[in-house]
């Protein structure tokens, strides 16, 4: 077997490509640097210079191939440029789709996200049935969606694809900009104060790395054509995640919470002071308004579908901290 992977430099598909190579999968992985750090290295992982931008590219890396997993995607919420996430989320998902339809591939496995669902309401889990209820807070958000709907276009003309929605993801693997909740985990093992905004009711849900991965090859086998499956782990608010992570990392740090629109106020100023410098900030009100959303999350539908299996939260935290103390 033979598979086209894109993402391959990501936190995801760093892992899934030597996961996959280490089952003798054959994996073309399309990279935009083939000397990038995060670059996997296996017998069984053969790298493709390109970009899913150009079709060209994607054309020659999916040659011989059987099955593709596309997990690139344009993340980055401090971007204010809504080309940069089309391009790549909705024009680059275009054309591993159109390959994918020339090359007669047999199944595309697309990793989207939880967000494309809007916020849940208060203790109540998105599932894969239920309606957006909210505008889309920001360009990712809305590329992404858009591109689940290109995908679903191309299932139409005979493309078998599968979508996964993955929540908030955390575990051992390359430090990304894309897994924050390492970060804060990080932060909590090692510093001695940290200052957080006061909503720390806020509910998100958690999925422990390895799981992703397994919910790949899961949906490979099992996945139906045209669905959508949530895959996540366990929902908590701030509060109990904070307090799981220090108790697991037994850490002494001293959390102080902070008002919440003084700290969005806070970070608008500063952002205005770096546009006039010409610097990137760190933090946008985007990204902290995406963080401070409500985004339980249930996922019985892959559970029953997919035989998908769930890792305990604790037990997804303690394997991280020891893999972060390293």
């Amino acid at each position: 077997m033979k598979v086209l992977l894109t993402g391959a430099t990501g936190y995801i598909g760093h892992q899934l490509a030597l996961k996959l190579a280490n089952d003798n999968i054959m994996v073309n992985a399309l990279v935009r640097d083939l000397n990038s750090k995060n670059m996997p290295r296996h017998k069984n992982i053969i790298p493709f210079k390109g970009n899913i931008c150009d079709y060209d590219s994607v054309k020659n890396a999916i040659n011989d191939c059987d099955y593709v997993f596309h997990t690139a995607a344009y993340t980055d919420l401090k971007c204010n440029k809504i080309d940069t996430f089309y391009n790549t989320n909705v024009l680059g998902t275009a054309n591993i789709m159109k390959a994918s339809l020339d090359k007669n591939i047999k199944k595309v496995i697309y990793t989207s996200t939880l967000s494309v669902f809007g916020p849940a309401l208060y203790h109540v889990p998105i599932t894969e049935n239920q309606p957006r209820i909210s505008s889309y807070s920001n360009d990712y958000e809305l590329t992404k969606k858009m591109s689940e709907e290109v995908v679903l276009e191309y299932e139409k003309k005979g493309v078998s694809c599968s979508i996964l929605n993955l929540s908030r993801v955390y575990g051992p693997g390359l430090n990304t900009y894309s897994n924050g909740v390492n970060k804060i985990i990080s932060k909590i093992m090692n510093d001695k104060v940290l200052y957080v905004p006061d909503k720390l009711h806020v509910e998100a849900n958690y999925v422990y790395v390895e799981d992703v991965l397994n919910a790949q090859l899961l949906a490979l086998e099992k996945g139906l054509s045209g669905e959508k499956y949530i895959i996540g782990g366990e929902n908590e608010d701030y509060l109990g995640l904070f307090n799981r992570i220090k108790s697991i990392s037994k850490s002494k740090i001293s959390i102080i919470k902070l008002n919440y629109n003084l700290i969005k106020n806070g970070i608008s100023l500063i952002n205005g002071c770096n546009k006039l410098l010409g610097s990137q900030s760190m933090v946008t009100p985007k990204v902290l308004d995406s963080l401070f959303t409500n985004r339980s999350a249930s996922s019985q539908k892959a559970v029953s579908e997919l035989d998908y299996e769930i890792t305990p939260l604790n037990e997804g935290l303690d394997c991280t901290i020891n893999f972060l103390k390293k």
